[in-house]
């Protein structure tokens, strides 16, 4: 009895553990090429259809407030007007807001302002300036109002009336009723470019979180962000992201049209040609990819490639930036005038382009209004976090800071310069006797200690494997007369942490770095916006302090 063998595809199999002979598929004849492509049935037409066209429809919710995580209310949030890094990160750029802060505020106030409303400001929130400050500070000091006090001022009476309004900023009614708009204009900057406003920042993990909504409730939620930018991979669904689903009944979204598209073949460079006998060109040498049989990635690309390369379409839909998409279900019409429902690929374990928490049989595509060519300025604040694990502790360096005026120092450089040479000893000393070695002031050493955890279970958990936090201590240093002294933080970062349990698995084995630096951009309506924010980077390593107790050192070979 005769058997018949029927060939549905060619794929390279890897009996070696190199793919390369066969995806080279060396051809010396070309007479002997075009009998394979007979035999294989490569020059006979197939009974299948080609997509002509494909027809579906979506829900678009707009994406219209944000709030920090715990806090009840949404605040109003554009996507064309305002740029959602800002409105979420914005901070200052030090430990509090500085002078030259102010007089910034100040400056761009009274540029908006008559001159009469901008001197009785001036008279009702001056700008105190220290001595030490500079002579152009101090005087832009005595020309301008305090910026930063106005706009509290104006949003703790945001909703009053105008004579309130006009007795809390030490000016006429007529006059505040003139340029309110501009003075709540003037606030909502400063919340946003000196964070003056609703702080989205932990402490204690060293991240952010915040909450974006649409409709008047918060569908997505950013539950340990640290970086300069929010994209989609940022935010996860929340609870009430459930109602975002598509009905076509649904009376807030009466008309829902049908989108038609023509879908066209996924190309990339180097794709290899629909028939397996067809001289390609060498764009793309799959047999040169060095592979080993347990490298999946790369193996997992040259099957795509090779095998199923041609067996996917693509077809654009129109999305606008800080929306929300749904699309369920798509219809598919072939050469044949046949229709085919191609549903969601319900997988729960493994999706693609969807954010997490999002249904399975109605999957949403997340696409924020991201910041788009931003300019970055200096590092205006950094503070490193490592292990020291001779010493047994966690230390935070910090080596950039402002101060108050306004004014980055670079602290390591400045310990540097001061530091003190090296007593002079005896020549006769054999032993040099520390009670405790010397650690730079910008060290700022972090204990451990348990701490209970918030869980249900916390009751049960044993004495010894309670959880461990890093608690911010304070180190003694000598002065010039060897008396102790205590030095404080002087970067925001740490003095947040005064009094807060940094948690243990934030600082890993290399260290955790923390930047804070200006940002310039333009939102989509072309607006300008400038603001400050941190980000949060693996640091360089462990460090060493050198902190010892109770040495004595050999002198007799120095």
């Amino acid at each position: 009895m005769s058997k018949v063998y029927a060939l549905h595809r060619v794929e390279p199999i890897s009996r070696e553990g190199d793919p390369g002979r066969g995806l080279a598929a060396p051809v010396h004849d070309p007479l002997w090429g075009l009998a394979r492509q007979r035999q294989f049935g490569e020059l006979a037409g197939e009974d299948t259809g080609s997509p002509v066209q494909a027809a579906l429809r979506m829900r678009v919710d707009r994406l219209d407030g944000w709030r920090p995580a715990g806090t009840e209310q949404l605040l109003p949030y554009d996507p064309d007007e305002q740029v959602l890094e800002a409105l979420v990160a914005g901070e200052s750029a030090g430990p509090a807001i500085s002078v030259r802060d102010r007089v910034d505020a100040g400056r761009r106030l009274a540029a908006v302002l008559p001159r009469t409303t901008t001197d009785d400001l001036r008279e009702t929130f001056p700008i105190t300036v220290g001595e030490g400050a500079p002579r152009l500070l101090q005087r832009a000091a005595a020309v301008y109002p305090d910026g930063v006090a106005v706009a509290e001022a104006v949003r703790t009476a945001e909703h009053a009336a105008d004579d309130d309004l006009a007795a809390a900023l030490g000016t006429t009614s007529q006059r505040v009723a003139a340029v309110r708009s501009a003075l709540e204009a003037h606030a909502a900057w400063c919340e946003t470019t000196l964070g003056t406003g609703p702080a989205t920042w932990v402490a204690e993990r060293l991240e952010r979180r915040f909450e974006v909504g649409s409709g008047g409730r918060a569908v997505l939620a950013a539950s340990a962000h640290s970086r300069e930018v929010v994209d989609a991979a940022d935010l996860d669904l929340t609870a009430a992201a459930a109602d975002l689903r598509f009905d076509p009944g649904d009376p807030d979204h009466p008309s829902m049209p049908w989108l038609r598209r023509i879908p066209t073949r996924l190309r990339f460079p180097g794709m290899p040609n629909d028939r397996y006998w067809e001289f390609e060109d060498a764009q793309l040498a799959l047999h040169r990819i060095d592979a080993a049989t347990h490298d999946l990635a790369r193996l997992a690309l040259v099957e795509f490639s090779s095998t199923y390369g041609n067996d996917w379409f693509t077809f654009p839909i129109p999305v606008d930036h800080g929306t929300i998409v749904t699309v369920p279900e798509i219809v598919v019409r072939d050469t044949f005038g046949e229709y085919e429902l191609i549903e969601v690929a319900n997988d729960e374990r493994w999706s693609m382009f969807a954010p997490t928490g999002s249904p399975g049989a109605s999957p949403h595509l997340v696409v924020p209004s991201m910041s788009v060519a931003r300019l970055a300025g200096a590092v205006v604040e950094e503070v490193r976090f490592v292990r020291d694990e001779n010493a047994n502790l966690v230390w935070g360096l910090e080596s950039i800071v402002t101060d108050g005026i306004g004014t980055t120092h670079d602290v390591i450089a400045e310990y540097t310069a001061r530091a003190s040479a090296v007593p002079e000893l005896p020549a006769d000393a054999e032993l040099l006797y520390r009670l405790m070695t010397d650690v730079p002031e910008h060290w700022i050493p972090f204990v451990p200690v348990h701490f209970d955890e918030e869980r249900p279970d916390a009751a049960l958990v044993d004495e010894g494997r309670r959880a461990v936090a890093l608690v911010e201590a304070v180190l003694p240093r000598p002065d010039t007369w060897g008396v102790l002294v205590l030095s404080a933080p002087r970067s925001s970062v740490l003095r947040e942490l005064r009094g807060e349990k940094l948690r243990e698995e934030e600082v890993g084995s290399a260290g955790v770095t923390v930047r804070r630096r200006w940002f310039l951009t333009r939102s989509a309506d072309g607006g300008r916006h400038v603001w400050a924010a941190r980000s949060v980077t693996t640091g360089r390593g462990e460090g060493a302090s050198g902190l010892a107790f109770d040495v004595a050192l050999d002198m007799r070979g120095a």
